[in-house]
């Protein structure tokens, strides 16, 4: 597999260059719409405190007026993200399978749109001091399921066809891509790690990859297309070789 300069993976949406022009305006209809509630609240706030004659309270609770803007900004953004992606999955839901990396392609375009679509809440996101809310929260209004009890916060996570389960581990730096590129082929499949599993740090899993129930991919290995890793066993390689099944 390798990975063509058009697309640029610094985030769980990367988006075709060939097609980013013509899904600008939808990219900036997010953003745009994604300050009206913050706008709303500021303008309350200062009709409240400073027409109201309050001019000192309106100074004492502007840096919680920093504060609350910039979370009802990045809810806004993930609010009407999710609304405008609901309604793109309504024209055309999206499908797994292979299909030709070619703009003309409908898999491969919608995908692209729904990756602009996500783009901007993501990356207000990402720079938030709590890393949970960006993938357990965040992730979670675009469709991918994240169980309880799982630790995720510090790994590179596709924003669509993710099942993770309950009580999982996935190590730091860890890349979980539902998506891939094979010469001229597109490849979108679900990528489900089950209850109680152990990814180490810096691995990387490839589309259709299942993990089963408690098994373990040591640090710095990564999965081939469509891998199974059974049950209770512990796995490690590049790409992953069964080193130990465990009893259960």
């Amino acid at each position: 597999m390798f990975q063509p300069a058009s697309l640029k993976l610094d985030s769980p949406t990367p988006i075709d260059e060939r097609l980013r022009n013509r899904y600008i305006f939808i990219y900036l209809i997010v953003i745009i719409l994604s300050f009206f509630p913050v706008s709303l609240f500021e303008y309350c706030y200062i009709i409240y405190f400073r027409g109201g004659g309050l001019i000192w309270i309106f100074f004492l609770l502007l840096p919680l007026n920093i504060v609350l803007s910039i979370y009802i900004l990045q809810l806004g953004a993930i609010l009407i993200s999710a609304l405008i992606l609901n309604i793109s999955k309504i024209i055309y839901f999206p499908k797994e399978g292979i299909f030709q990396r070619d703009i003309n392609d409908k898999n491969y375009r919608y995908w692209n749109l729904r990756n602009i679509i996500k783009k901007w809440p993501l990356f207000i996101m990402a720079s938030h001091p709590f890393p949970w809310l960006k993938n357990r929260f965040t992730l979670r209004w675009f469709g991918v399921r994240i169980g309880k009890g799982t630790i995720c916060d510090n790994c590179w996570i596709s924003s669509e066809f993710i099942e993770i389960g309950n009580n999982v581990i996935i190590g730091m730096g860890t890349t979980i891509l539902s998506f891939g590129i094979k010469q001229e082929k597109f490849i979108i499949k679900k990528i489900i790690i089950k209850n109680d599993a152990l990814i180490g740090a810096k691995c990387v899993l490839l589309p259709g990859t299942i993990v089963e129930k408690k098994a373990k991919l040591g640090a710095l290995s990564y999965t081939k297309y469509n891998s199974v890793l059974q049950e209770n066993s512990i796995y490690s390689g590049n790409p992953e070789k069964i080193k130990t099944k465990s009893e259960k």
